[in-house]
Formats: C-alpha cells, structure tokens, sequence
C-alpha cells in the first residue's frame, strides 16, 4: 500500500504559497488566487502559472530555505517518518522552491518543475500531473491511499483505490464531496485511518452509524440523523450516547454535507465515510462501508436508532460478536427467532420471538460487501450470540411520535 499525499494544507498546517507572497510582499495578489484555486473557481493549471509569473522572479534559494521552516502536522509528519518508503508527496508546487522542505519531510517527493537561472525562474517546464503518480503505482501492483484537500487533488482521488478528503487546514473542496471515500477534519482522526489502512487496530470497538438514507418513510423531508427528537436532532443523541468511543465513523449519502455541519457542532473527531450509491443500496452497503478499515470489531448502527444510554454502555463493553434484538413495538419490523440460550437463529418478516432492533458487532474476518440490509450480512453466521436491548426504530411517523414520548426522561 503506498498513500499519495498532496503537500499544501495536508502535510503542511498552513498553504505554502501565502507565505512566499507574503514574505516578497505580493500576499494580495497570490491570497486572492489561491482562494479560488482551492474552491474549484480558478482552474489550477492557470492559476500556478500565474502565480509562478508572481513570484518567479524571487530568489529561487531564499524560497527554498523559506519553505524549509513551514510547519508540519506533527502526527502527519510522525507518520511519513514511520512508513517512509511507502509515502509520497505529490504537488503543483516546484521542486526547486519546496528542495529543503522536501528533504524535512524525508520522503519521495514529486513536484512541478522549472527551469532556472540567476537565482529566479527562467520558464515552467511541466506541471505535476497528480494522477500520473497514482496511476504508476498502481500499474506497479499498489494499492494507492491519495489524501488532499483542493480541487486540484479531483483526478488523482478518482484514480486511487482510496481517497481521503482532509480537511485539517480548511474545508475541503466541494467537487471532492462526489468522489472521496472519507472526509476528515482532524489530524488524529486522519492518522489513526492511516494506521488502520495499514492493518495496525486500536483495541477498542469501532462504531459506525449508517446516516446515508433518505428517510421516505418517515415523511419529515430530511434524512433521519437531522429529524427532532426532544430538543436535539437524532444524530446530537447518538453523538452523546457514544461520547466515549474514539473511532466513530457515520456513513453518509443523502444530505451529507448537512450531517457533517451538524456533527462538528459536537466533535470533530469523526470519521465521514461515503456511500455515493445511498439511493440504490441498502444499509448493509453503508455499514461495510463504514466497518471496512476500521479496527477489528464494529458495531453496527443505524442512524433511526435510539438505546437506552445503560444499555450502550453494556454494549461497548462486550467483547466479541453478537446481534441485539427487542420487544416487538415497532409497526415493520424484522423479527428474530431465537433458542433458550438467547442466540439467534434466523431472521424473519413474517414473526418472530423479538424484534430485530439494529445494534450488531462483527469481526472483520466476516466482514464482505452486501448491497441489502445488514441483517442479511449476519443471517450466514447464525446461530449468533443475542442481546437483548431497549432499542427503538424510527421508521414513520407514528415510530417518531413514540420514540419522542419514551425518550423524553433519558439522561444521556
């Protein structure tokens, strides 16, 4: 596995061109570029070229030295150190201006490049073209990880296996949003993932809440993780029930980018993880998406969902795999069969012992892609350990009028 790293607000904590701009006092001129060049409005080939017209005429050994002492995501920096071999640098930018940075960082490094005389730019030879990198791995047999945050990144992120929207400097761009695998806000969030992809868990549960839907049943016009309940919308809850949990991932489709606005009102921690197909998959689709790299075990989630904050905990706290199930309350539901241990041995839609209510925990090993629901991921692995929890659906409208009324005394 190799990642594909863009450098300017990825690696570095701050755009490197600013700071040449600034330093050869031209900051307004290079600001205002770089501004639309980063939200898709100026197209980056023109837009470097006329920067480099800028500032080619500076001395090419000052901006390099200038370069070397722009501060780096230390865990991002920590990471590179760890997996050199295996990172990249990929940027617009000129290899000749950013030469001391890029021995910093230690890593392969790949850039535009210019020809250069007296000190100053003479003329652009060629401009990086990032999804040729990624495409020479990949023709090497990689698994390409690519993570950036401009408009610029778009080809390269379509060309990877996996791409990372990072948005730890600013917000990443919007044409992003249509491609990307994740989308992440925070430096520990960001190595964390890298360390997963890389096979190295964290010991504990990963939760992943699947908020990609539409929520036709219902019938408020939102997706569900932004319905009301009680003074706070769902998905406020589910971030307070699991408060606790360090690698929580809400898969998002329909609405995403008014989830993730709400869930950074809480935390910014989260992990975004995409399903582009929302419309046409179903749950089990979004909770593979979720679960995929994330640390061994994953409970399951459904973001209609609300459980008694006693028994989340008790669920965080039990090891191995199981499936959760309940008294029968809500109007549709898939019920479970079950034997005098408490374990589930099917599923079914025409009755049942108990309601199948939505938590489950499975270990990656059984983890595969599933476009139906998610209990049809678990139905192969039956008899499966059962749980019995107060969990409630939301699934209509009479399902949200009930949640509201039982829910209203929960201390969460």
């Amino acid at each position: 596995m190799k990642f594909l790293f863009d450098l300017d607000g990825t690696v570095t904590s701050v755009e490197t061109l600013p700071i040449i701009a600034e330093y050869f006092n031209c900051k307004e001129q290079i600001a205002e570029l770089t501004v639309k060049t980063v939200a898709g409005n100026v197209p980056f080939v023109e837009s470097f070229i006329r920067r480099v017209n800028i500032l080619g005429k500076n001395s090419v050994r000052e901006t390099s030295e200038l370069l070397a002492q722009v501060p780096l995501y230390p865990k991002v920096a920590r990471f590179i150190e760890e997996h050199k071999e295996d990172c990249i640098i990929v940027t617009g930018n000129l290899t000749c201006w950013c030469e001391g940075l890029f021995k910093r960082i230690g890593c392969q490094c790949y850039g535009s490049e210019a020809e250069c005389g007296n000190d100053e730019i003479v003329s652009l030879k060629t401009i990086l073209r990032k999804e040729a990198i990624v495409d020479q791995y990949k023709a090497l047999g990689e698994t390409v990880v690519f993570i950036g945050d401009g408009n610029n990144d778009l080809e390269a992120m379509r060309h990877a296996n996996i791409s990372i929207a990072a948005g730890l400097t600013h917000d990443p761009a919007q044409s992003l949003m249509a491609i990307c695998d994740y989308v992440i806000y925070d430096e520990n969030a960001l190595v964390r993932q890298m360390y997963q992809l890389c096979g190295q868990y964290g010991d504990s549960k990963s939760v992943v809440i699947s908020c990609a839907g539409i929520g036709s049943r219902l019938g408020l016009g939102l997706t569900k993780a932004l319905v009301q309940i009680n003074g706070g919308s769902l998905i406020s809850w589910q971030l307070k029930l699991f408060k606790e949990v360090e690698d929580l991932r809400l898969v998002i489709g329909f609405q995403g980018a008014e989830i993730i606005e709400e869930v950074r009102k809480y935390r910014e921690d989260v992990v975004f993880c995409y399903n582009h197909r929302y419309f046409e998959t179903k749950t089990g689709a979004s909770y593979y998406l979720g679960a995929r790299h994330a640390n061994r075990e994953s409970l399951e989630w459904d973001g209609d969902l609300l459980v008694h904050p006693d028994d989340v905990k008790m669920l965080l706290a039990t090891p191995g795999e199981f499936i959760c199930y309940g008294d029968i309350t809500s109007e549709d539901s898939v019920c479970v069969h079950t034997n005098e241990s408490g374990e589930v041995l099917n599923f079914s839609r025409e009755g049942g012992d108990y309601e199948w209510t939505g938590p489950a925990c499975m270990d990656k090993k059984h983890l595969t892609y599933c476009s139906q629901n998610v209990f049809n991921m678990f139905e192969p692995f039956c008899p499966m350990r059962g749980i019995k929890v107060r969990a409630y659906d939301i699934d209509t409208y009479n399902d949200y009028i009930r949640v509201s009324e039982i829910t209203k005394d929960w201390k969460v």
